[in-house]
């Protein structure tokens, strides 16, 4: 799915705090394209900084000449180009019924087994387009690593058609509660223009729900990271209706009705 500006920033917000390591095998639930709301000049300036030295003057070169292919055929390249300089992979998977040949065509409403296990799974915008969302959010916990990440992109607001499903904040705080991940990052975003804003806490997103800050068109980023002593995955019950959140969450959740 795209690599929208929002993304590519939290994506090198990553690089610079050395949150993810390097030479990870990615796993990708949609493949990733180029969305196209990035000045290639900044892409370019970041590829000079982060790319390995030995790759660094070939990926410039690919970059330029990019830029002068067909959309459809640039919006692939620049995505590997962006995946080599940020994570450097060890080896990419795809599933994507209407990516590129190297995709793997399956369906995840169904159970899959890939018989391995993936330090980073990409979920860019992809989920909301599963029927079945349980089951997507299964396996991924089923192959993430012990350890391993999982960068999911939603939809929050808006949207309209856009999926079966827009995703609340209670999705990710209910789901790493209940499995034990680590919320590495979190985020509300604004793609035009970008705009993003980190969220500590359930709270936050309801006081500006209540202040009408949230937009339409939103999105919403989290980073997880599986914990080392992964168990079979668990399905989340809302805060709001376990008694997990505050007294000020659950208060505001009934005004915000």
């Amino acid at each position: 799915m795209a690599i929208s500006a929002a993304e590519y920033f939290l994506m090198r917000t990553l690089r610079q705090q050395n949150v993810v390591p390097l030479g990870v095998d990615v796993l990708q639930l949609g493949e990733s394209n180029w969305y196209g709301d990035l000045h290639v000049g900044t892409f370019r300036a970041d590829v000079a900084t982060y790319a390995a030295a030995e790759e660094r003057d070939g990926l410039l070169a690919r970059l330029d000449q990019a830029v002068k292919l067909p959309w459809e055929r640039q919006s692939w390249e620049m995505a590997e180009i962006y995946w080599r300089t940020f994570l450097r992979p060890s080896s990419m998977t795809a599933i994507d019924f209407h990516g590129t040949e190297k995709a793997l065509k399956l369906d995840l409403n169904n159970p899959i087994d890939l018989k391995r296990q993936f330090s980073f799974i990409m979920n860019s915008g992809t989920l909301e387009h599963i029927f079945n969302i349980g089951q997507a959010f299964k396996t991924i916990h089923d192959h993430l690593a012990p350890g391993g990440f999982v960068f999911h992109g939603f939809p929050f607001t808006g949207w309209i058609e856009h999926g079966f499903f827009n995703i609340n904040p209670t999705v990710v705080w209910d789901l790493a509660a209940i499995n034990k991940y680590h919320i590495c990052l979190f985020a509300y975003c604004e793609l035009n223009p970008p705009k993003i804003i980190q969220l500590n806490d359930p709270e936050q997103i309801l006081k500006m729900g209540a202040a009408g800050a949230v937009r339409p068109n939103a999105m919403l980023y989290a980073v997880l990271r599986q914990s080392d002593d992964a168990q079979p995955f668990r399905i989340p019950m809302q805060g709001y209706y376990a008694g997990t959140v505050s007294a000020e969450a659950a208060e505001a959740w009934r005004k915000l009705r």
